[in-house]
This record gives structure tokens, C-alpha cells and sequence, in this order.
């Protein structure tokens, strides 16, 4: 099953550097950098490494920066990963054995039994929690991070979800309708390691307001 790598960027140059050169050739077929218009040299970095480099439709929308990496490869199984160095890379290949066995998607979660998380704070952690339960009190879920950022599909599961969350609720909407559509979903404990420079760019309000509109509304799409 062709796999590729969806790496949304923007000023991730040193993250990004450091991310890449732990990512394995033999995991996975091809590497796409969406860069959403940085000007540190991330895009100049990542084409010195011989990445594929696909311009963001929407600039600095880390949901717009998935869809376009979905929509410009044609790989079967379409992975989600971080370039800031939240993510660990040895996390890749355990995703792709869990999605080998069957899987619409599976969500590194940060908060397992075995996780260990460096740099959700307090209130990211509560807030994280919180959009979770009521995910899985209003959709039938048992997951524990919905918001988590590294994770994989299946294309048939992608297509499925017919997604719109060109902002930060791409994550949240991707476990609601998996939901809604039997999908099989499953957690896999991982850890979030402090970020590798660049600047933070989740508003916690913002992001709040758009979670809690996302949670409600997708109740219309479940009828």
C-alpha cells in the first residue's frame, strides 16, 4: 500500500530539519512538505533535502495544509505528522503496522497509560480532555486524544469523511465523522516532546471557540 508523509509547515525550519533526518527512506513512500508561505527557510531546507514541496492554498490553516497534502498525492494509506518536533518519528512505522492489521485510523494519542507528555500545559491538557469526553459522549467514541495531530488514514477512510475543517478542527471533525461512519479507529499510547523552535501556533480562545462549534455542529452532518 503506497504510503506518504503529510508535513504541514510555516517557519519550522529547525524542527523540521531535525524531524527529517530521524524519518526512515523504507517507511513510507514519499515525504510532502505543505509549506504555508514560511520565510525562515524551510521551504529552501526541505527542497535541499529533495522533499516534495506543495505550496498551502490557505495560508498558515493547518487543516487546509492537510487537505492539500491529501488531495495532491494518490497514496492509499496518508499519514499526518508534525514538523515541530512534537512528534516522534519512530511513531511512523508503529502507525503503519496498527493500520496493516486493518484499521481506518489510527491516533497517536498523548494521553495513554504510557504516554508522556513535555508540552501541553495544564489548560491545553484540560482542554483536550474536555472536547474528548464530550466526542465520545455525543458520537459513541472511546478515544482519548481526538486532537492530536499525528495520526493515519486510510484513502477510502479520507474520502468517506467528505472534511471541511480547513482550520484547527480538522482533527476533531476527522474522529467525529469516523465515528458517525463506523470507522474502526484505535489509540496508540506515544509521547509529545517539547517543541523544536519556531513559535506556537494554536490561540488557545480561538481554537477553543472552534472546537466547541465543531463538537455541535457536526451533529447536523450525523443526520
Amino acid at each position: 500500500m503506497k504510503t506518504a508523509l503529510i508535513i504541514p509547515t510555516l517557519n519550522e525550519i529547525d524542527g523540521m530539519r531535525s524531524v527529517v533526518s530521524k524519518i526512515k527512506k523504507e517507511w513510507v513512500d514519499e515525504i510532502i512538505i505543505v509549506d504555508g508561505g514560511s520565510t525562515d527557510g524551510t521551504i529552501e531546507e526541505a527542497k535541499k533535502q529533495d522533499l516534495k514541496v506543495v505550496m498551502q492554498k490557505t495560508k498558515g490553516k493547518h487543516g487546509a495544509a492537510i487537505y492539500d497534502g491529501f488531495e495532491y498525492t494518490d497514496a492509499e494509506m496518508l499519514i499526518m505528522f508534525g514538523a515541530d518536533g512534537n512528534n516522534e518519528p519512530e511513531e511512523i512505522p508503529r502507525m503503519i503496522s496498527k493500520m496493516n492489521e486493518g484499521y481506518d485510523q489510527v491516533i497517536v494519542t498523548r494521553f495513554g497509560k504510557t504516554s508522556i507528555n513535555r508540552d501541553a500545559g495544564i489548560i491545553d491538557g484540560f482542554g483536550n480532555k474536555m472536547f474528548t469526553f464530550f466526542a465520545n459522549v455525543l458520537y459513541g467514541g472511546h478515544l482519548t486524544d481526538t486532537l492530536s495531530s499525528s495520526r493515519a488514514i486510510t484513502r477510502k477512510a479520507w474520502n468517506e469523511l467528505k472534511s471541511d475543517g480547513f482550520d484547527t478542527r480538522l482533527v476533531l471533525q476527522m474522529c467525529i465523522r469516523g465515528l458517525i461512519k463506523k470507522q474502526k479507529i484505535i489509540d496508540i499510547d506515544g509521547n509529545e516532546p517539547e517543541r523544536i523552535g519556531g513559535e506556537r501556533k494554536m490561540h488557545r480562545f480561538s481554537t477553543g471557540i472552534e472546537m466547541i462549534s465543531c463538537l455541535f455542529r457536526e451533529l447536523r452532518w450525523k443526520e
